[in-house]
């Protein structure tokens, strides 16, 4: 049975020095008081307009292997068909930061307010990058003391459209945990609406199983190499 969670903003609203690294200023002592305000005004739009929520729902193994297949488009090979047999605890989830902040930016860039627009996406994204970590964290405490506190336990998540699983696995993702009853919805391209979300699985176990070799067919096209520092 899937679970709905409303999360705090405060929780994972990114930090200053990490919004401005990602618009290449890499220390904040660099930073013009005029970008400071527009940081500012941001953080407050996002306060007023986000409204961050989570589905999710645990799962075993078979299931998510049919629901890993998808519409048989992943590549032969992936990280997470080498990690769910070694897996201890596996939870399909969904969040999105809502619809309100995603058409905000929609109307910032129409009305060519552009640096505010993109100050907001900006956040946005990275808000919901943090929700996941939330939510990564949370599992692995929560695994951690079912399993008498063993400190090797870690839970990271792996989402359809990343490492070989194809985008189109987003279809039988949202036919078992039904994200549109906390209000994401899938266009036909796969993609979901709002644009704010993510979804995936967040798999649990013993650290060492989240550790591959990113020489995968598809990591030649990878650009953040993200996996590295996950590991």
């Amino acid at each position: 049975m899937s679970k709905i969670i409303k999360f705090k903003i405060k929780d994972f609203l990114p930090e200053k020095d990490v919004v401005f690294k990602e618009f290449g200023i890499p220390e904040i002592d660099l930073v013009s008081e005029k970008i400071q305000h527009l940081y500012s005004e941001a953080i407050k739009v996002f306060r007023e307009t986000s409204k961050p929520i989570v589905i999710y729902s645990e799962i075993s193994e078979a299931e998510f292997q049919n629901i890993f297949k998808g519409e048989g488009n992943n590549s032969a090979e992936t990280p997470v068909k080498q990690i769910l047999s070694k897996a201890d605890n596996l939870i399909l989830f969904a969040l999105t930061m809502g619809k309100e902040v995603s058409e905000k930016i929609d109307i910032l860039f129409k009305e060519n307010d552009f640096a505010l627009g993109s100050m907001l996406d900006n956040i946005a994204s990275l808000a919901a990058d943090n929700a996941v970590r939330k939510l990564e964290t949370l599992n692995t405490e929560k695994h951690r003391n079912h399993r008498n506190h063993q400190k090797g336990t870690k839970t990271l998540a792996y989402s359809p459209g990343y490492c070989g699983w194809h985008i189109s696995g987003q279809k039988k993702l949202f036919e078992y945990l039904h994200p549109e009853k906390i209000g994401i919805t899938l266009n036909d391209s796969f993609l979901m609406i709002p644009l704010k979300s993510v979804s995936g699985v967040l798999i649990s176990g013993k650290r060492e199983i989240h550790k591959f070799k990113n020489d995968f067919s598809f990591c030649s096209l990878c650009r953040t190499k993200s996996c590295l520092a996950r590991m």
